[in-house]
């Protein structure tokens, strides 16, 4: 049961820099404007997989969570969660950080868009058994054809 909830790590953050970019695009000027709820919107979507990482790596599960049948496999281990869970730890620093320490300038709200897109999208690169063999695969079976070996 709560292996299906895995895909969540990695889409919390992308779902939500999806909905702020979107909205940022429809009413710039409006969001430019609300800097702080923003921000505070992507802290939370961040936190909330941080808080599904941790009771998965709590509960010690472990195994195969297919993404909604596409062919592309989260592989969930403790070393993913715990790297993970250190990622996420990163991320959620540099995000409160900034919303401390940074101005409230023309690309505060993109700042905040593209870290919670990188946040989601290296998430799914530690779960990512099949994903990242897909990447690297058609390369290495090119360079066997072509005869270069290392």
């Amino acid at each position: 049961m709560l292996l299906n909830l895995t895909w969540l790590i990695p889409g919390l953050p992308i779902i939500a820099s999806i909905f702020i970019a979107v909205l940022l695009l429809s009413f710039s000027k409006t969001i430019n404007r609300l800097t702080k709820p923003v921000s505070y919107f992507l802290i939370t979507s961040l936190v909330f997989s941080e808080i599904i990482n941790f009771i998965l790596l709590n509960q010690n599960i472990s195994g195969y969570d297919p993404l909604f049948g596409s062919g592309i496999e989260l592989v969930v281990d403790t070393p993913a969660l715990i790297i993970a869970e250190l990622i996420g730890f990163i991320f959620l620093l540099i995000m409160i950080f900034s919303v401390a320490r940074l101005k409230r300038r023309s690309g505060y709200i993109r700042y905040f868009v593209v870290l919670g897109f990188l946040s989601g999208f290296i998430y799914l690169f530690t779960f990512s058994g099949s994903l990242f063999h897909n990447f690297y695969d058609p390369l290495l079976s090119s360079l066997d054809k072509t005869g270069i070996s290392f």
